[in-house]
């Protein structure tokens, strides 16, 4: 299994890897179609600093003070808060209640060998990049397994201990968790070796009834940070050209056919609105991570438009998106 990249993520220097990328190219964007431009709708969560935004009619507020959170999911009614808090070699997912400001911990990876330990180390895991589904199913990433290879863990309520998912077939380390809005199909990042010994990524989608993934995206600068349209048919992704630069492209489930949405515009983690109606991504520009939109017009997209930027944006954490 691939460890190099996934333990970059883990240790926090992922970020200054994607920030290092990002910057090498910074263009404008175009859109296939044109559209009036109008607010989003809704709240969406973000990470500054290891705390937890909402933003919301083009304002922002810290909704949870914690400092260690990262990847925040809400909850299909919008009253809960799934998160990832990091520790010292490990991660656990962490449920937050807005109506109560309690809070449940769902994965408990850390070691009870000494801190700074060998044995420690080797026995803390991480959980990684939820995503919690309409359907009410919960998956993530986490390493917490025999050889610690990086796989898809699943659970139907918060209440319940996850469990590997079903997995027909060998697969590399994963990341970046998207479920379906019916709970059936994840899709997600695997890393794998290529040929020359190079680090490379592809989409995968998996059945999650019998386990079965297949390569939905495999391209030679890499295929990264998928998401499940709403309605299912088409996966939004982040495609990096020959040129080094990377894009948000859709690819259509049965087809494989591809839509651009961006040109030249160093683009990752899309994120989806819950109606279908408006797709996110994040960009770097002038040393700073932003966050565009670009509303839904008939087969395309209309004009992208900047929600917010921030100097300590974590890029990292993608969005969650409600409408609740």
């Amino acid at each position: 299994m691939i460890r190099a990249v996934s333990q970059l993520k883990r240790s926090g220097m992922w970020r200054y890897v994607v920030v290092l990328l990002i910057t090498m190219n910074v263009v404008g964007l175009v859109s296939p179609a044109g559209g009036q431009e109008t607010t989003p709708p809704g709240r969406i969560a973000f990470v500054r600093k290891g705390d937890i935004w909402v933003w919301q009619n083009g304002e922002s507020y810290k909704a949870i003070d914690d400092g260690a959170a990262s990847d925040p999911r809400w909850s299909p009614s919008g009253r809960f808060m799934l998160f990832v808090r990091a520790g010292d070699s490990y991660s656990d997912l962490i449920l937050y209640d807005f109506n109560s400001g309690a809070e449940t911990q769902l994965t408990y990876y850390q070691s009870d060998a000494q801190p700074g330990s060998p044995d420690y180390t080797a026995t803390s895991s991480w959980a990684l990049d939820p995503d919690w589904s309409p359907s009410g199913l919960i998956a993530f990433a986490s390493d917490n397994t025999m050889d610690n290879s990086m796989i898809l863990w699943i659970t139907p309520d918060p209440e319940l201990s996850p469990e590997p998912a079903v997995l027909a077939e060998a697969e590399g380390d994963i990341e970046g968790v998207s479920l379906s809005a019916d709970g059936t199909v994840a899709a997600y990042t695997v890393r794998y070796l290529d040929e020359s010994g190079g680090n490379r990524t592809y989409v995968a989608l998996r059945d999650l009834a019998d386990g079965t993934p297949y390569v939905l995206a495999d391209d030679p600068g890499g295929a990264f940070d998928p998401a499940i349209a709403p309605d299912g048919l088409s996966v939004a992704m982040a495609i990096r050209g020959d040129d080094g630069v990377s894009d948000i492209w859709l690819v259509d489930r049965a087809s494989g056919n591809r839509t651009r949405v961006t040109t030249g515009a160093e683009a990752t983690q899309p994120a989806w609105s819950p109606d279908g109606q408006w797709l996110a991504f994040m960009r770097m520009i002038d040393y700073r991570f932003e966050l565009w939109a670009a509303p839904l017009n008939g087969t395309g997209f209309g004009e992208p438009q900047r929600l917010f930027r921030f100097q300590n944006l974590d890029a990292t954490s993608r969005i969650s998106w409600t409408l609740s």
